[in-house]
């Protein structure tokens, strides 16, 4: 009797064990995919040339479409720090910090990407204290900044933690983006 008991107790944990094994791959980004392969050589080039605000770029929108802000901050944070400089590049740092959950810090940093950005173009409300920023921004560049930071405003001023779970984050950008197209027309 007692054997048997034995057995089915071998049984069980065995079963669970084979529960317990992953079944598929155990990281989101197979070795052998070739987008790992073109993520692997953009992170590459970047350590080899940490003044370029298109790599930058790049890396920071790849590591952004497969959900890893995190990663995208440290990438740019790596980067050189002139390469923060560039609009565009500080945009997708935002991004990344909303993504992250860092609210406060998109805000600023999405309000400094503006500004820079506004100072390029030489708008109205650019801030006039400041030299004018080696890279450029277009009049494009220039509505998506405004409509993300004023999404961000809207998501800080309504004490918004996780936008990923917060419906007010979506409420925020249908309000931004009223006010980017009435600006667009």
């Amino acid at each position: 009797m007692e054997w048997r008991v034995n057995v089915l107790f071998l049984g069980v944990l065995a079963l669970a064990a084979l529960g317990l094994t992953p079944s598929g791959p155990v990281s989101a980004l197979d070795p052998r995919d070739p987008s790992t392969r073109e993520l692997a050589d953009l992170e590459d080039a970047l350590a080899r040339d940490g003044h370029d605000v298109d790599l930058a770029q790049r890396l920071a929108e790849r590591y952004l479409e497969l959900d890893r802000p995190g990663l995208a901050v440290a990438a740019l944070r790596a980067a050189d720090p002139a390469v923060l400089e560039h609009p565009v590049v500080a945009h997708r740092l935002a991004q990344a910090y909303e993504a992250s959950g860092r609210i406060l810090d998109a805000e600023a940093t999405a309000r400094l990407a503006l500004a820079r950005c506004a100072r390029a173009l030489g708008t109205a409300h650019a801030p006039s204290g400041t030299p004018v920023p080696r890279h450029s921004c277009s009049a494009r560049q220039h509505a998506s900044l405004t409509m993300h930071e004023a999404a961000l405003t809207h998501m800080v001023r309504w004490g918004v933690a996780d936008p990923a779970h917060d419906p007010r984050s979506e409420v925020a950008y249908d309000l931004a983006m009223r006010r980017a197209h009435v600006a667009a027309l």
